[in-house]
């Protein structure tokens, strides 16, 4: 386990509060996207969540003229429609979230066939978690097809690292959809950490049912199974599915046998029991987006040209009801860089 220091925290490991230098500023943009409205699509899971918020903001504040076209995607089966007409409406530029909805909107760069995909429009993506692993760009520097984006999680042994902090971890378990190719990739990096970071994976794949398809309903066994292996620790990835849908589920009964959790992204710390996460700040990622965006819409780059990034700094939230019903107190060091939850 490594001892961090206030000055590793916010430095070595980029645990502060996040920021956004865009390095054009707003009135350039103004100028130069002077009597042109862009046409935006969006394909988000849920209108209102922070990338999409960061990333309308950002358009706002630069006074670029949008208009938008916001397509929920309440099931991926909805997809092949979705996509069936933006080829109709051929927007300037459209923007996804989340690796599914990526993933369906541009397919594999190495894909033989890509018709069933878009490729004549520009693609910016946000909160995607691993581009190259999940082949959405062969390269982060150069995407080299017609996308760029945002990642938004902390580096896992950084993440393993932040929670062993709170408490040595022997059996670190880890709960998740494995029809989410971002996840599958989650697992194996995790698993990879074990030795050299000194702990046991308990790997807990949400089981499928009769018609293969990930059972929700089986979430909070798999989290009272971790339990009686003698789990430390139950980790959350950037997973829509345990995560984003069942965060409650997971928390709720993870506290009720008195295991403490981690998620990797925002939005499940915030609206469940979890007791801390090591995030990106999903309005800044959706505010970066827009940043890039505007780099293809207003400053004429081609896309692939255009690197995908993450943001420099990472947020630790921590919150302090849950500490209190585990019996379980934060360090001095992890409290002076954290966000406190109180309610």
């Amino acid at each position: 386990m490594m001892n961090f220091s206030r000055r590793h925290f916010l430095a070595g490991a980029g645990i502060a509060s996040a920021g956004l230098s865009t390095g054009l500023a707003a009135p350039a943009f103004a100028q130069a996207a002077a009597g042109k409205t862009f046409r935006i699509a969006i394909l988000t899971p849920r209108e209102n969540i922070g990338d999409v918020v960061g990333f309308r903001d950002f358009f706002a504040n630069a006074r670029i003229k949008v208009d938008y076209d916001m397509r929920v995607v309440a099931n991926m089966a909805d997809m092949p429609g979705h996509i069936a007409a933006l080829r109709e409406t051929k927007p300037d530029l459209i923007f996804t979230i989340f690796t599914p909805i990526t993933q369906a909107v541009l397919g594999s760069h190495d894909a033989a066939d890509k018709s069933k995909f878009i490729t004549d429009i520009p693609v910016v993506f946000s909160s995607v978690t691993n581009p190259v692993a999940s082949k959405v760009v062969p390269s982060l520097e150069a995407p080299g097809r017609n996308c760029t984006g945002t990642r938004h999680i902390a580096p896992l042994d950084t993440q393993v690292r932040t929670i062993s902090l709170m408490k040595p971890v022997k059996k670190l378990a880890i709960v998740y959809n494995p029809a989410e190719s971002n996840m599958v990739v989650t697992a194996d990096e995790l698993r990879t950490l074990q030795q050299p970071l000194g702990f046991q994976m308990l790997d807990k794949p949400v089981p499928m049912d009769a018609e293969k398809k990930p059972n929700a309903a089986a979430i909070p066994d798999l989290v009272r199974q971790a339990a009686k292996e003698g789990a430390d620790f139950i980790y959350i990835g950037p997973d829509t599915l345990v995560g984003s849908n069942n965060s409650k589920a997971v928390a709720d009964t993870a506290l009720e046998l008195k295991i403490p959790t981690f998620c990797a992204t925002e939005l499940p710390v915030r609206q469940s029991n979890m007791l801390m996460g090591l995030v990106s700040r999903a309005y800044n990622v959706g505010r970066f987006a827009g940043y890039k965006a505007s780099e293809i819409l207003v400053g004429g780059k081609p896309a692939q040209s255009v690197p995908v990034e993450t943001l420099k700094r990472f947020s630790f939230i921590i919150r302090i009801p849950v500490a209190q019903k585990l019996d379980l107190y934060p360090p001095m060091r992890l409290l002076n860089i954290a966000e406190v939850i109180t309610a």
